[in-house]
């Protein structure tokens, strides 16, 4: 799922009250739904018909059995074919007798809830919807506790864990088609002017993931082989209109199907579906049938991380569902993170870290005011389930553990793990010692330093002393872990290291740090200048990176840094990196200046002989909490964290009342920082 409305982070929750009570959900496992409905009364925006639900009892001698369904009516209810007189139904809960002397296990009983009415929404995203032309449903209701939102359209057992399978019988008018998830079984003209549509969905799957959509659809065909050379039927049910725009805008699906297949496993389900609604605020994942905003279906590819996102869900979420709402990061947070492996697979290594960048700015600057505080991807509270830091944060940690992983065995342990998983639910826990258990890499401590705990590690290094060591050089050096928004040093943290030689050669090391601060002592053949940490930004601090190699004069912005380089001339080679710190910078204490505690950047690099260089800050006095306009802000530079900031000679030009640039005409390596008088 993805949704785009800012608002619902805001908006006043209203719980429906179902948690309350939830010990009914485990009486019984449903086997089965039959879905047998009417929707053809477009003019009252009503529904009608039944629901039969075949499930077996977990519990002896159970006296009643409790199914959920959200404000229709309730006509009768059967137990095979007794009619039930003395049920209950408050809107909400169906309390239906059971006096079968069951036993535990037993298979099974079938019961059949005829219903009809009005569906309703949910009072912030998802539910059933009607329009004069349209009907359907998205599983999801973000305010509802739970969230799974099946109970809008029928009666069931409505949570992440309990999964079934499915059967659609949905009967609409003549001129329209009924889509579900599943395949098509058949379609039936009926005498009265309507058809019937029966969809079947044999794999077991939770409520919220099955749907309907009614409209005027024409269906694009096509076939994708999969990497197992099965032949997979792909259906795109559009409007009529949209037919021409949907074939450019789904046109890298198939590139999505084997970057996801190639990462992650075949794609196990019977159909690759997605369907046309007129949903504004995102799209929803239903198994075989994703709902598919009309806005997106523009015949650009502006939207299609967005297609990339939803269909990953078959492997995150759908295929292994998150245990509760708690766990939602592993749905939504990996989804995320198929987006920039989509990216990666169609349009290169460059697309893709500039994806996982501009997320992790996202994750960075908003998500702690989207969510209203910094948070922990794992137990967010319920306001908060869909929020930016399960989708976005949650990637970041997908992104961390494959860098501390390895790809090699980062890609063959989430495989094995939806494998392992498959059909089930499977909470972090779960996730983590399978993970670990895998690859045989203690894990413990890196979900306490990602996943677990609110806010950023920062990782520096600080005090590189290079000596002559017999034939090599020994770099004696010290890593440092200061905090952003949390009070807790993670261990066992894995930090990849760039040692560069004055030939611009690039030695390669990583090491394992704990703690606040750690020594290291590392030997070199070349001696090393300079030391770019985690260089190809493969940990999710609290510092975004960028860097180059240069072999002429250039232009070159470092995206998402708030720095550009301009070298007008260079004799040799120069490696550059800019690394914009989201945190105050170390060891600085004045009274002349107010600086800036969210940001400051280190400029690192080598020439091998000489280069003449500009460098430009854009500053935000707004993002760098500085109370004071562009115009009276300045700024400091320092050549390193042990030294004192002092001014830099400047040319400054402002955008607006907040914003501006600073251009250092002789740019030299160091640390920058903005900063207002006092």
């Amino acid at each position: 799922m993805k949704h785009f409305s800012g608002l619902i982070f805001l908006l006043f929750i209203l719980n429906f009250g179902f948690s309350q009570n939830s010990d009914f959900r485990k009486n019984v496992d449903v086997l089965h739904y039959t879905i047998n409905l009417n929707i053809t009364d477009f003019k009252n925006q009503e529904i009608s018909g039944n629901t039969v639900v075949q499930l077996s009892p977990r519990k002896k001698n159970l006296k009643n059995i409790t199914l959920e369904l959200y404000k229709l009516n309730v006509d009768s209810v059967f137990i095979f074919d007794e009619k039930i007189k003395n049920f209950s139904y408050n809107s909400e809960i169906i309390e239906i007798p059971y006096n079968h002397n069951s036993s535990e296990g037993e298979c099974c009983t079938s019961l059949t809830i005829y219903y009809h009415g009005h569906p309703k929404k949910d009072l912030s995203w998802g539910g059933f919807f009607f329009t004069d032309s349209s009907a359907y449903n998205i599983g999801v209701g973000m305010e509802a506790d739970p969230q799974s939102f099946g109970r809008s359209w029928f009666p069931c057992i409505d949570d992440f864990e309990e999964k079934a399978s499915f059967d659609f019988n949905i009967t609409v008018p003549k001129k329209y088609t009924a889509v579900c998830s599943g395949i098509l079984v058949s379609e039936k003209k009926n005498k009265d002017n309507t058809h019937t549509f029966h969809w079947k969905l044999k794999q077991e799957v939770p409520t919220y993931l099955v749907s309907v959509a009614v409209a005027d659809y024409d269906e694009i065909k096509s076939v994708y082989e999969s990497i197992t050379k099965r032949r997979i039927p792909v259906s795109l049910f559009m409007y009529p209109e949209d037919v021409a725009n949907a074939k450019v805008s789904f046109s890298n699906l198939n590139k999505a199907l084997r970057t996801f297949e190639n990462d992650f496993g075949e794609y196990v389900w019977d159909r690759v579906g997605y369907v046309e609604v007129p949903f504004t605020s995102g799209a929803m994942e239903h198994v075989c049938n994703i709902a598919y905003p009309e806005y997106a279906v523009d015949s650009t590819l502006a939207r299609e991380t967005l297609m990339a996102h939803e269909l990953s869900h078959h492997w995150f979420g759908n295929l292994v569902t998150c245990k509760t709402p708690e766990d939602m990061w592993l749905n939504e947070g990996w989804a995320t993170y198929c987006e920039a492996l989509f990216k990666e697979q169609v349009y290169g290594k460059g697309a893709f870290k500039d994806y996982v960048r501009k997320n992790h700015v996202k994750v960075l600057t908003q998500a702690h005011i989207f969510d209203k505080g910094y948070r922990a991807v794992y137990g967010i509270p319920h306001d908060y389930t869909y929020g930016t830091t399960v989708y976005d944060k949650g990637a970041d940690v997908a992104h961390t553990l494959r860098g501390f992983l390895g790809d090699s065995l980062f890609f063959n342990a989430v495989t094995a793990y939806l494998k392992d998983f498959s059909y089930k639910s499977a909470s972090t826990y779960e996730f983590r010692d399978f993970i670990a258990s895998y690859t045989k890499i203690p894990l413990v401590d890196f979900f306490e330093t990602w996943i677990f705990t609110e806010g950023f590690p920062h990782f520096s290094v600080s005090g590189l002393n290079v000596s002559k060591a017999g034939e090599q050089y020994r770099a004696d050096f010290t890593i440092n872990q200061r905090l952003k928004a949390r009070n807790f040093y993670g261990n066992d943290n894995f930090i990849e290291l760039y040692f560069v030689d004055n030939n611009i050669n690039i030695i390669k090391k990583k090491v394992k740090m704990s703690g606040m601060s750690q020594n290291y002592s590392l030997f070199f053949d070349t001696k090393p200048v300079s030391v770019f940490v985690d260089p190809e930004e493969k940990i999710a601090d609290a510092t975004v990176d960028n860097y180059k190699i240069f072999t002429d004069t250039a232009n070159y912005d470092f995206r998402y840094t708030d720095f550009s380089v301009l070298i007008t001339k260079l004799n040799g080679k120069a490696i550059i990196q800019s690394v914009i710190n989201h945190i105050n910078p170390a060891n600085f204490q004045s009274e002349k200046y107010e600086i800036s505690k969210e940001k400051y950047w280190d400029i690192k690099g080598t020439v091998s002989g000489k280069m003449k260089a500009e460098g430009t800050f854009y500053v935000n006095s707004d993002e760098q909490n500085l109370d004071a306009d562009f115009e009276n802000i300045i700024l400091l530079y320092r050549p390193d964290e042990f030294s004192e900031f002092m001014p830099i000679k400047t040319e400054q030009y402002a955008y607006d009342v907040v914003q501006g640039i600073f251009i250092v005409r002789n740019l030299k390596f160091g640390q920058y920082v903005a900063a207002a008088k006092k």
